[in-house]
């Protein structure tokens, strides 16, 4: 097959051919929609690929005219919608989202920004350890070596060669920079590095601009951006739903934990950005972009690849632009999606590095702590079958793995929770959501959020060695009920169980 540049076909208004939804009684008697349907009717036989997760709240028409679209391309294997699943302004596909498809690859199927991710760091620090005073301190410490820009180095930013290890070896190649053991990588996926291809290695070079190799922009601001949706947050084990599980991860009522949330770092959507042209691209990068973009392809790839085909490709607003895995390009498009996956998680073992430098700083120098766990809710994951080459793209979607921890994040005022993925998964159910924000702010839209035990402190900093605190309030937290049906919901359908309750005690926002 030959790469395409898929103009978008837009959106038609087909209210015939919605999903229907099942009903089932929640634990605390409540009728929930929920869960999934395979919904294969014989006029719309694309609709056979799509599988719907809900909780009795109808996705907008919008949203299923465009899975539907997808799922009717020919390289679609499946759909898979979760109960979380909503619209962000500027992007392609809908969020809470995994696409599966053979032999090609999509950028448009994930965000550009890929690994974005959540991790828990487990401590020996209890509830009552954890006042306000302390909160300040910790979170004050950690956010003074946050980078006020990306070119602002720090203490945990990286030289050029680091950089460069970070993109081929993950999280392994910086793990002698933040001063980890090799244990450290199995609390990642894939062990922090995206898994050999089989392929052979593709030179830096060949595959990243040479300004993003050779400037501070890249490598200055290193794992403590907690802005936008992303968060530092400070937990506590409020309740335990598999005491056997949780013995065996060290979890007992009482127990904090450090949660954190956030992207890959400036240098993977950068990359990426390259190689596609997207809609969450601020209008006032976009002659720069084009410049560099131009650089790369026709300057420092001169003679390689086709001129029209690679405008085509890369410089076109496609919406979706499929990849042959087996073309030249689409092994450079894998090759840039590793490399960004793999930083990623270089990215956040900094994160790690400084959760537990600041515990010791600025708490005391006794805290036990470590890393849980760590997973990615953006990327590609690619799986060879005896058919071809599946790739599995999530947008705000986690991998389900039998008996590996799931991390599910409420809000900063709605508690959380770890679950542990089932022994038997369904293929077509191998994605979750990793939080359920948009259906915590449906229930806070319509009043059905009441107080529950407990309050958070919540810090909002500018960054840098200069940052100071712009707010700090308190807030009760909120009922868990709508995190609760997710979980039922995933519970019912044989793919996860909840493990522990986690309630917020402090949130960072900078």
């Amino acid at each position: 097959m030959n790469p395409v540049a898929a103009a978008p076909s837009g959106l038609r208004a087909a209210p015939e051919e919605g999903v229907p939804e099942a009903n089932f009684a929640s634990a605390n008697g409540s009728v929930a929609r929920a869960a999934e349907e395979v919904i294969a009717p014989d006029a719309h036989p694309s609709l056979g690929k799509i599988t719907r997760l809900a909780l009795g709240e109808r996705a907008s028409g919008p949203i299923f005219e465009r899975l539907e679209e997808i799922a009717r391309l020919p390289y679609v294997e499946r759909v898979l919608a979760l109960p979380d699943v909503h619209w962000k302004e500027q992007m392609e596909i809908p969020s809470s989202i995994s696409i599966a498809t053979r032999d090609v690859v999509v950028p448009e199927f994930t965000s550009a920004a890929v690994n974005d991710g959540m991790g828990v760091v487990r401590t020996s620090l209890r509830e009552r350890d954890i006042t306000p005073d302390r909160l300040e301190r910790l979170f004050t410490g950690i956010n003074a070596n946050s980078a006020a820009h990306f070119f602002d180095t720090n203490r945990y930013s990286i030289s050029g060669e680091e950089l460069r290890k970070a993109a081929t070896e993950g999280a392994a190649g910086l793990r002698s920079r933040y001063g980890f053991d090799a244990s450290v990588l199995d609390c990642f996926e894939d062990g922090g590095r995206v898994p050999d291809r089989g392929d052979g290695a593709v030179p830096l070079g060949e595959v990243v601009p040479l300004p993003l190799l050779s400037t501070r922009f890249s490598r200055s601001e290193m794992g403590l951006n907690f802005g936008g949706n992303h968060f530092l947050e400070v937990q506590v084990v409020d309740e335990i739903l598999d005491a056997e599980v949780a013995a065996r991860w060290g979890f007992e009522r009482g127990t904090v934990v450090v949660m954190y949330h956030l992207g890959p770092g400036p240098f993977g959507a950068t990359l990426l950005h390259h190689y596609s042209r997207r809609l969450k691209l601020q209008a006032s990068r976009v002659p720069l972009f084009l410049l560099s973009k131009f650089l790369f392809h026709y300057v420092q790839r001169a003679g390689r690849g086709d001129l029209l085909k690679k405008w085509n490709l890369h410089f076109r607003f496609n919406q979706r632009t499929p990849f042959d895995v087996r073309s030249e390009e689409g092994r450079l498009v894998r090759e840039a999606l590793a490399m960004a996956i793999n930083f990623g998680y270089g990215y956040r073992l900094a994160t790690l590095r400084a959760i537990l430098d600041g515990l010791r700083e600025s708490i005391s120098a006794e805290v036990r702590a470590e890393l849980f766990c760590d997973i990615s809710h953006n990327g590609v994951a690619e799986r060879r079958t005896a058919s071809g080459i599946e790739c599995i793209a999530r947008h705000n979607a986690c991998r389900l793995e039998g008996g590996a921890p799931t991390i599910v994040a409420g809000s900063c005022d709605v508690p959380s929770y770890l679950g542990i993925g089932s022994d038997r998964i369904e293929a077509r159910l191998d994605s979750y959501d990793h939080g359920a924000g948009h259906l915590i702010e449906h229930y806070r839209d319509e009043n059905r959020l009441p107080t529950a035990r407990g309050v958070v402190e919540r810090f909002r900093m500018t960054r840098g060695r200069d940052a100071r605190i712009v707010r700090h309030d308190q807030a009760p937290v909120r009922s868990a009920e709508p995190i609760e049906r997710l979980m039922e919901c995933f519970a019912q359908r044989g793919m996860m169980h909840p493990v522990v309750r986690l309630r917020p005690l402090g949130n960072l926002k900078n």
